[in-house]
């Protein structure tokens, strides 16, 4: 196993926001209710050790800590202060320890943001447009819609746009790409990535069942919109596909291949591969093990690791995905969108329709580009 570099720290199992795709508390795995609310200085302390064992025993110069929920901020923006320092504090002239938070926004403050400049602790904030269609599913718990509150969020991260990694959203396929992109630029937000609602074979998309192409036409005119009007916003999803063409490697949740780069400790001090595979089933991600019990190198080179790893193989992917014309670019698709009780993760993605239509189209697309900019090239040698 290669070196692991990279670790989500779940320092939350419980959030203030009740979104109604939420793959950690509204899909098929509900272990949370088992976990801790928070996670305990104990484990922090403990979690930092071990990390000070891994990053001597391997040599590492750099490790990334990811805090993660649930809303991470629920454990107090204080004790997350504390528990930086304590890590930062261990791996003292050891490894650079670069730190992120993934956070619905709701609860920043001035005061946390200042405290999170001097620690350098990067920030990426969930939203999925504008208020009318963030509040479809990004809901406070009493019913009410979050996107005040959010935005208010943002408008305080703004003011220190080097700690700002992004925003994160979920497509609502009922939504106008052209309105939506619009806000983005709108209120500044450039580093995008829109996600595909959870789904699998035992909960298939919703709003398919009624509307087959619902998804696929939304993709492909979103992605007509961005190419031909918004490429100043980096569009994650787009980005990929279009590297990809290009034959240059690149990741994304979107796509399948690639291996497991970085490990999840969970609130109670267990370690897990990586919680997207939620929404398959129950403790899909668990390994058994914890920080008490098990080294971070042993971690990393455990049985479910590796079984991960084989699930992304592309010799490993379903016969189907094998004869596909746009394999090398889907992957097979998300894994857990793979997801069958009859089949395991020995399917293509629920969403293979619209990966290769979204993959056809964009080659078409960047296909007739270039012949214009050749044809504009040849124009122009002629008229000399």
């Amino acid at each position: 196993m290669e070196n692991i570099q990279t670790f989500f720290l779940k320092v939350s199992a419980r959030c203030n926001l009740a979104c109604e795709y939420c793959y950690v508390f509204k899909h098929r795995d509900l272990s949370w209710k088992n976990y801790p609310p928070v996670i305990s200085k104990e484990n922090i302390i403990l979690f930092a050790d071990r990390l000070r064992e891994y990053v001597v025993a391997k040599k590492l110069k750099d490790v990334y800590i990811i805090y993660h929920g649930g809303e991470p901020l629920l454990i107090g923006k204080s004790v997350l202060l504390e528990y930086t320092d304590i890590i930062l504090n261990c791996l003292k002239d050891k490894a650079c320890v670069e730190f992120s938070l993934q956070t619905n926004g709701t609860l920043l403050t001035d005061k946390f943001l200042k405290e999170s400049d001097k620690r350098k602790i990067r920030i990426s904030l969930s939203i999925d447009g504008p208020e009318d269609i963030h509040n479809k599913n990004r809901k406070m718990r009493n019913g009410a819609g979050s996107f005040s509150r959010v935005f208010s969020g943002i408008q305080k991260l703004q003011k220190y746009p080097h700690l700002f990694q992004g925003v994160i959203g979920v497509i609502n396929p009922n939504t106008e790409p052209e309105e939506l992109l619009a806000f983005y630029k709108a209120a500044s937000l450039y580093n995008i990535d829109l996600l595909l609602p959870d789904a699998n074979y035992e909960r298939p998309p919703e709003y398919r069942d009624f509307s087959p192409n619902i998804y696929k036409n939304w993709l492909i005119k979103a992605f007509d919109v961005w190419f031909e009007t918004y490429q100043d916003l980096s569009f994650r999803t787009y980005e990929h596909v279009l590297t990809r063409l290009l034959g240059v490697d690149a990741s994304s949740d979107f796509f399948g291949f690639g291996k497991l780069s970085y490990l999840t400790i969970e609130t109670d001090g267990f370690y897990h591969t990586t919680d997207i595979l939620k929404v398959a089933y129950e403790n899909a991600s668990a390994m058994g093990i914890s920080l008490k019990n098990t080294t971070i190198e042993d971690a990393a080179n455990h049985r479910k690791v590796e079984d991960y790893n084989n699930l992304l193989a592309k010799e490993n992917l379903p016969q189907i995905c094998k004869s596909c014309d746009v394999i090398d670019i889907c992957g097979g698709g998300s894994l857990p969108h793979r997801y069958s009780e009859a089949n395991g993760f020995d399917n293509p993605t629920i969403y293979c329709q619209e990966m290769r239509a979204l993959i056809t189209h964009a080659k078409q697309r960047l296909t007739d580009e270039i012949d214009k900019e050749l044809a504009r090239e040849k124009r122009a040698v002629n008229a000399k």
